[in-house]
């Protein structure tokens, strides 16, 4: 092979297939290895030549392809295949395991056998094994033009190993809370001079808060005790203009910290639902809506209080602290040294408590997000429950899930009940202290009672933000575990990304191409494989097949709800991964076979796809969809509202609705998605003449079982096992005699059977 493609391919790995191999190995390798054999992979799998498990070892190289096995510790050659025999490699799929295949010319060659644990790692190689493959080398470029490599997902953290949650590539165990915190803190930027007032207010809130206890000390020392009661009514009213002070500033500062809280919240909220718009698919369907839900309610509702009312505490707090420790040392430095004699301990054991009551918290908002799942799941689907009479099944799943929240929460009130009569037995013991050498050096005259009394006060109000901080550590640890929710998905990113140099074509004429195309929703186990076909503009072609063949995957892979692992899909001859995703989706219009409806009326159902179209043109597509008739006759007409998902209207008016929606949106290339298939005759007899009309001089894909609805395509496309197995006309492949005949004639023989 060549220097220049094995130099490409061992860019393309960079050291990602390349585990280490044990010493007994490699003296078993070397000696089936030439001189300056350069190795590419070496892969470990778990599954031995006997399906059995055990320890197996793959090794690639620039001229062979290698398996050894160990067995009762003795180490031997199982695979020795010289590269130039591999005409190409194959993965295959059995429950629960596969196997990587090398095929030559006169048979196939089981290199490794692997579990899922490891099928990341085994798509990866598989995909570079491609290239090393004779039949798959000489013409790699002209089969996968512009092909890009397949990225396995991430299954575990590189830095400690734990396993990723399904949703995200994001650790939440690695996170740094100093940084995760500031990071929370930027959202303040936008609102910096409020921001700012705000602090300066907390500030002279805290400082207000002390002067009574130093006018105490004038009051005593200065009043009282001299009897100068000429000073009292100016004390008195200096007190007074103090509380007047405080509580004005309490009311202003209070408002401009719940509305910045509140605009704060409000961009999150924003940027996280449009963040969520902006993933693929493939992140719903591994989240139940429940649990992202509430990251979107639950945890940035959590994140307002903080921000709110949290955050403006902990500042109050922190500075009352700095500003009596001051004070205290200020009037008596011994003293108070003995009234912070506490605080490391108190620092220590808020410390800890910290640790335990984050962890139980992360479980606390699992089992939260759980239970959000399980209404999520329920409401929705309330008739099926109730047709099913499952009432009581749904009762206790949420009973189960309602007692794993009650066990986690309970196992926090047992650390909190523990920690505040700890931490108030700690301030009690410190305040004894003061108590006692205070009384002592006032009774010796060390110290006037008005300092005493002063310093007494402000212990108190020393004792009392140091509590409240270690009471806020539950709080930053509240909006901490909400924030890493919701940073999760903030830091997802999406797995069909946008080139930002992605084009718009200046008019788009509908001619579409697959080119070898390769894909899968798990790594390893393809769900399409080499798919090649060209739809000219105009063209109506049909997908048949038995169901999980791939035939849905195949229309929403045009619509790149996911992206192809290799090859190409080409629309107008642009890789449509050049094409900016708003473009490309404007173009695409889909009739699903269960049309989904939003809550709202008819006419808003029309014009979801052109929000902008006038009263008329939204009659005129629902003339076109044979849909007018029946919506007039509505009690509100177009304005009538359909209910959640449509309820409101049967299964055949909704799919009406759809197509009087895909009519006005106007598109180039159409995907019918068994349209017609969950309907009676006559109302399918409308919907096909609704259709006739929705296809013309479009490109069209779809997707039927019903094959009579078939015949007028241009093209018929039949799948089996995630391969084209047949191509060609109605009528070709009906004389063919292969699978999509045997289809025909077992409708016919059904039909048939149904008449009868």
């Amino acid at each position: 092979m060549e220097t220049s493609r094995i130099q490409e391919i061992e860019r393309l790995l960079d050291g990602d297939v390349q585990e280490e191999v044990p010493e007994e190995v490699e003296r078993e390798l070397a000696g089936a290895l030439d001189s300056g054999e350069r190795r590419l992979m070496s892969l470990y799998t778990d599954i031995t030549a006997d399906g059995e498990y055990g320890d197996r070892w793959f090794i690639a190289t620039d001229r062979r392809l290698a398996a050894l096995g160990s067995d009762n510790g003795t180490v031997r050659l199982e695979v020795n295949l010289p590269l130039d025999q591999v005409r190409r490699v194959r993965l295959r799929d059995f429950i629960g395991s596969g196997a990587l295949e090398a095929i030559t010319e006169s048979e196939a060659v089981e290199l490794i056998r692997f579990s899922r644990t490891i099928a990341p790692q085994v798509s990866r190689a598989y995909h570079i094994l491609r290239r090393l493959a004779v039949d798959e080398e000489g013409d790699s470029d002209k089969r996968k033009p512009g092909g890009r490599p397949h990225a396995a997902r991430a299954l575990r953290c590189e830095r400690c190993g734990r396993a990723l949650a399904q949703w995200s590539e994001v650790c939440p165990f690695c996170m740094e809370r100093g940084k995760l915190l500031l990071r929370l803190v930027n959202y303040l930027a936008p609102y910096k001079t409020v921001a700012i007032i705000g602090f300066l207010l907390t500030a002279t809130f805290s400082l207000l808060q002390l002067l009574p206890a130093y006018i105490t000390r004038i009051l005593i020392d200065d009043v009282i005790a001299p009897g100068a009661f000429s000073r009292l009514v100016p004390i008195l009213g200096a007190l007074a203009a103090i509380h007047l002070t405080r509580a004005l500033i309490g009311v202003v500062r209070g408002y401009m910290m719940e509305w910045l809280g509140a605009r704060v919240v409000f961009d999150m909220r924003v940027q996280v639902y449009d963040h969520l718009q902006m993933l693929s698919l493939g992140f719903f369907s591994r989240k139940q809506t429940g649990q992202i839900m509430s990251r979107v309610t639950n945890d940035i509702m959590r994140l307002q209080f903080f921000i709110a009312d949290g955050l403006q505490q902990i500042l109050i707090n922190a500075l009352t602290v700095v500003i009596i420790c001051f004070m205290l040392f200020h009037a008596h430095a011994k003293l108070a040294a003995l009234t912070l004699l506490p605080i490391p301990l108190i620092g220590l054991s808020t410390y800890v408590f910290g640790r335990l009551i984050h962890t139980v918290y992360h479980k606390v908002w699992r089992r939260w997000a759980s239970l959000s799942a399980v209404v999520a799941d329920a409401i929705p689907g309330i008739r099926v429950v109730k047709s099913f009479a499952q009432e009581e099944r749904e009762s206790h799943r949420m009973r189960e899930r309602s007692e794993s929240l009650l066990d986690q929460e309970l196992r926090a009130a047992r650390l909190w009940t523990f920690f505040f009569p700890t931490f108030g037995l700690m301030t009690a013991a410190g305040s004894l202290v003061v108590f006692g050498y205070g009384s002592l050096q006032v009774m010796q005259g060390y110290m006037t009672l008005g300092v005493l009394v002063m310093f007494i006060q402000l212990m108190w109000q020393f004792y009392y933000p140091v509590q409240m901080l270690g009471e806020m550590n539950h709080r930053v640890q509240h909006a901490l575990t909400s924030a890493e929710r919701v940073f999760e998905v903030l830091d997802t990113t999406p797995e069909v990304p946008e080139d930002p140099g992605s084009i718009k074509l200046d008019t788009v004429e509908g001619r579409v191409e697959f080119r070898d195309v390769d894909f899968s929703y798990e790594p390893g186990k393809l769900v399409l494989s080499d798919i090649s076909f060209r739809a000219d503009p105009g063209q109506m072609v049909g997908l048949v097949g038995p169901s999980g063949a791939g035939k849905s995957t195949l229309v929403q892979l045009l619509s790149r709800f996911y992206d192809v692992e290799d090859g190409q899909i080409l629309l107008d001859g642009h890789d449509i991964r050049d094409l900016s995703l708003r473009f490309l989706r404007q173009q695409v219009g889909v009739v699903l076979q269960e049309p989904f409806l939003f809550h709202g009326t008819v006419a808003d159902n029309i014009a979801y796809g052109a929000p902008g179209a006038t009263p008329d043109a939204i009659i005129a597509a629902a003339k076109a969809a044979n849909a007018h008739d029946f919506i007039v006759d509505l009690p509100h007409g177009y304005d009538t509202l359909v209910g959640e998902r449509g309820q409101l209207l049967s299964g055949g008016e909704r799919q009406r609705v759809s197509i009087a929606r895909a009519i006005l949106k106007n598109p180039r290339i159409l995907i019918l998605d068994e349209a017609t298939s969950s309907v009676d005759t006559e109302t399918e007899m409308l919907i096909q003449e609704a259709l006739d009309r929705l296809v013309s001089n479009r490109t069209t894909f779809a997707i039927a079982h019903r094959l009579s609805t078939l015949r007028k395509s241009d093209k018929i496309i039949v799948l089996e096992h995630g391969r084209i197995a047949e191509m060609g006309t109605h009528d070709d492949l009906l004389d063919g005699g292969g699978l999509y005949s045997r289809l025909c004639k077992l409708q016919a023989e059904l039909s048939k059977v149904r008449a009868w």
